[in-house]
């Protein structure tokens, strides 16, 4: 279990604090939170106490029997010290060595990896001293989380804002999970293509790409370089991945040759349609010709990974998914060989529980030395650390 320490100073958005101890422990984590004595005026340290699980600290004096080396044990212990909100008082005292508190003693005690999330007025944040601070501890090694954009509680616009819970917990996650990819470049595709009939009109799918983003997501978090390429879902773009948006078939096609010299792994998660219209119309067919459209002519869309596979070279790894009406394998064992597949990935639509548009997925791993795996109904994300961990373990560990 990885250890949290969860540094809290005065500030108005202190109790979304609380809501990242929360959000850490349902990951779990093991969170311990200090706070500054003017933090305790925003919330009490109680409030804390039920949510994590943990005695708070806040006096470095309190308990003196055996407070006095609390600050070096935890240090040695803690994974990771996280420090949101960070007010503008306390980044100037711990960039200016001063220790009145139990945080800041802890601070300067902890030697490995510090986050810290400011959070304040505009103008203050953008005060040329308080970026000086800033920047005098970055170059000592002690990384910040930019703070959003918006309505402060001064009743001001501006930048300042201290971050949401799910964005500050996602980088703790990505801090402290194993880099197992690490050096490793990977090419994932997500989402529906489009395959246009006119202006107004195409042939997809129901795909939402969720898969797809938690394996670019996971496979981030595991150190890797990440080439995400989606087609159009309701999922922005990630931190830390390049992400590039398609549309139809060919358009992928084309984003992953770009790429897929320079790959290690190229997982094709992509709902990639089947067909597209013989014809486009560059207008919108009108409503009175819509009979028409029953007797529209299709044609195969480009096979990317049966095309990629052709050019595959020497050591590269290629993951499919075979999407199905029942669990047979042989379908997706004849789409593993053809393709020159590593591994395949089978799942069923049409389970009520799993398929397209649900948060969970029940698959079938099927490896290119026969080799399989099944697993139970598991969220989606969860799905994703199943797949890069095989993967992983499979080759990449191997070779290590």
């Amino acid at each position: 279990m990885k250890k949290i320490v969860l540094g809290v100073s005065a500030s108005i958005s202190v109790y979304k604090a609380v809501e990242i101890v929360r959000l850490l422990k349902k990951r779990g984590f093991w969170v311990k939170v200090l706070m500054t004595k003017d933090a305790t005026k925003f919330i009490s340290p109680l409030t804390f106490e039920v949510v994590s699980e943990e005695k708070v600290i806040v006096d470095q004096f309190e308990d003196a029997n055996n407070r006095e080396v609390e600050h070096i044990r935890l240090a040695r212990e803690a994974d990771l010290f996280l420090i949101a909100p960070a007010s503008l008082d306390l980044i100037g005292k711990l960039s200016s060595g001063l220790a009145d508190s139990f945080l800041s003693l802890f601070f300067f005690a902890f030697e490995k990896k510090v986050l810290i999330a400011p959070a304040m007025n505009s103008s203050m944040f953008k005060h040329p001293v308080n970026q000086k601070n800033i920047g005098y501890l970055k170059g000592v090694g002690v990384e910040f989380l930019e703070p959003d954009s918006g309505s402060l509680a001064c009743g001001e616009e501006g930048i300042g804002r201290l971050p949401e819970p799910e964005d500050i917990v996602e980088r703790v996650v990505f801090e402290t999970e194993e880099k197992i990819f690490l050096g490793k470049k990977i090419i994932i595709t997500g989402g529906p293509t489009r395959e246009k009939l006119d202006v107004f009109r195409f042939v997809s799918n129901p795909s939402s790409g969720k898969t797809g983003y938690y394996l670019a997501k996971k496979a981030r978090d595991f150190g890797a370089d990440v080439l995400f390429i989606s087609g159009k879902t309701c999922f922005d773009g990630l931190w830390g991945v390049d992400y590039v948006e398609v549309e139809a078939a060919e358009d992928m096609k084309r984003e992953v040759e770009k790429g897929i010299s320079s790959a290690d792994i190229l997982i094709m998660s992509a709902a990639v349609a089947d067909f597209k219209p013989s014809k486009y119309s560059r207008g919108k067919i009108k409503k009175e010709k819509i009979s028409s459209l029953m007797g529209v002519e299709f044609e195969r869309t480009p096979d990317i990974l049966k095309e990629l596979s052709k050019d595959k070279k020497k050591g590269q790894i290629f993951v499919g998914f075979s999407a199905q009406d029942n669990e047979e394998t042989e379908e997706a064992e004849r789409k593993l060989r053809e393709k020159r597949l590593d591994l395949i990935v089978l799942n069923n639509i049409m389970e009520e529980r799993g398929g397209f548009d649900s948060e969970e997925n029940r698959v079938i791993l099927i490896f290119n030395d026969g080799e399989m795996r099944k697993t139970d109904f598991i969220l989606k994300e969860e799905l994703a650390e199943v797949i890069l961990r095989a993967i992983y373990e499979k080759w990449i560990k191997r070779i290590e």
